[in-house]
């Protein structure tokens, strides 16, 4: 039956153990119900035992051979009756005892098995879920290792794009202010050959003019001085002392107009000296405040590019603490994914230890209510068995005494071998239960001490009655010797 049962979530069949225990119980009432015929029929023996002591009392001495032969098969018939219920008690005992321990060893194999099915539910639950903690460590690691990367690889893109756009915009820079530079150097170049021209042209122009006043002088100081010579001729004689006046005068005014013209041409050649001078001075002031303008746009470049050169500097810082700053916020981001990984891998831990724990409680509290169930149940089979042997103890008693009733009843009616006590039948009377029940209830019954019953020599003459545990033989031992009392009866 036990076998049969079908297994669910915590244990068997509620209803099917129930139905056992039930079908137990019927038994138990069974053998209730046997105790109790078995008692009706003790009552029942010794009331006619009462009635054959009172027709033995009113009868005469010639009915007691009928007496006896009664009372040998009263005897034989309560011996039967008794080792019959003896017999029946040891194996519903013994069933009894067979089925208590199978059903105590199926409830603490059962309780084992739902033990270790607990502690497997919980080691494998705990397993799922440092398996989910260890994959979500993982994976916010993963996600944070991935997110460190793209944030570095976010951040050099970004410097090496910043760096680049820098360099592009410092190579413009530089390539428009040296084209600014050349431009300007060029226009400088080119008005300074200008004014370099317009001076020329200027002082070979004033030297032109000076050479055509000078030559426009001595053309008309030839002139003059030829007409003087000619007028001088046609006066020669007269004139001899006025044309060594005049050529004094004329070679003094000639010197005076070469000296004029030496002089003016000095004047015109130092003024274009000096309007050169001054021209070249306004130039090179030019030149420098072209230079100093220069200068200063080179400075001013050069601030820029240094104010660049620093913004870029200044850039770079700031990519580099963004960079270490996402860098730490990453390390950050897996400081706490592995905290937190470490914490839920401890929460896992614990929560699997609670687990295991509460497995372990919840099993050994059901092993202990099974325990404490079979327990109890041996402790009612074997109260029960105590009842039962006590109930066999006042059998053996009671037969005890019908033998000695019989005995002591019989003892003055002259049967054979009447002075010969020793030749009276000892019918031992057993204990009921086996040797083995002792270890099922965990107590150490002694057993019923054997009662031996002297039966009258008479009833010995015709066969013993021996309680071996063998209800057939006590019936065949007992058949005869009532045949035979019967046929002494009537003899």
């Amino acid at each position: 039956m036990v076998d049969s049962f079908t297994t669910e979530l915590r244990g068997y069949n509620k209803e099917q153990v129930d139905a056992a225990l039930s079908s137990m119980r019927q038994t138990v009432d069974g053998l209730r119900n046997q105790i109790a015929q078995s008692d009706d029929a003790i009552l029942k023996l010794q009331g006619q035992l009462q009635e054959e002591k009172k027709k033995n009392k009113d009868g005469n001495n010639g009915s007691f051979a009928s007496l006896g032969s009664n009372a040998q098969q009263m005897l034989a018939s309560a011996e039967q009756t008794s080792t019959e219920l003896i017999d029946r008690a040891k194996q519903d005992a013994a069933s009894t005892r067979a089925s208590a321990t199978s059903e105590v060893e199926t409830l603490i194999n059962n309780a084992k098995l739902d033990a270790q099915r607990i502690i497997d539910e919980a080691n494998a639950k705990a397993a799922t879920v440092l398996a989910k903690a260890k994959t979500e460590s993982d994976s916010i690691t993963a996600a944070a290792k991935d997110d460190a990367v793209r944030l570095r690889e976010e951040t050099a893109k970004t410097v090496t794009s910043q760096r680049d756009t820098m360099e592009i915009e410092l190579t413009n820079t530089r390539e428009e202010h040296n084209k600014r530079l050349a431009s300007e150097r060029a226009k400088q170049d080119r008005e300074i050959s200008e004014l370099k021209a317009k001076t020329t042209q200027q002082v070979v122009e004033q030297r032109k003019a000076a050479n055509e006043e000078i030559a426009k002088l001595k053309s008309d100081t030839n002139d003059q001085i030829e007409a003087a010579l000619a007028e001088a001729n046609k006066k020669l004689a007269d004139v001899r002392d006025q044309v060594s006046r005049m050529t004094s005068e004329a070679q003094r005014k000639s010197n005076e107009i070469i000296d004029n013209a030496k002089s003016q041409a000095q004047t015109i050649t130092d003024e274009a000296e000096v309007k050169r001078t001054k021209v070249l001075s306004q130039v090179n002031a030019e030149v420098e405040q072209i230079r100093a303008d220069i200068s200063k746009q080179q400075d001013d470049a050069t601030a820029k590019i240094n104010e660049l050169l620093k913004s870029l500097d200044e850039s770079r810082a700031a990519a580099k603490a963004e960079a270490d700053a996402l860098v730490s916020k990453a390390k950050d981001v897996r400081d706490q994914a592995d905290s937190y990984a470490i914490e839920k891998r401890e929460q896992a831990d614990e929560q699997s230890k609670q687990i295991i724990a509460k497995a372990n409680q919840e099993a050994e509290e059901r092993v202990e209510q099974r325990r404490q169930a079979a327990k109890k149940e041996l402790d009612g089979l074997s109260a029960r068995i105590s009842e039962l042997q006590e109930r066999e103890s006042t059998i053996t008693q009671r037969v005890s005494e019908l033998r000695s009733m019989f005995s002591n009843a019989f003892a003055g009616f002259g049967f054979p071998d009447h002075d010969k006590p020793d030749d009276a039948v000892n019918v031992p009377v057993v204990n009921a239960v086996a040797d083995g029940l002792d270890d099922a209830a965990g107590q150490d019954e002694g057993s019923v001490p054997t009662i031996p019953v002297q039966v009258p020599s008479g009833a010995s003459a015709q066969g013993e009655v021996q309680d071996s545990g063998d209800g057939s033989k006590a019936d065949q031992s007992a058949r005869p010797a009532a045949g035979q009392g019967g046929a002494e009866g009537n003899r």
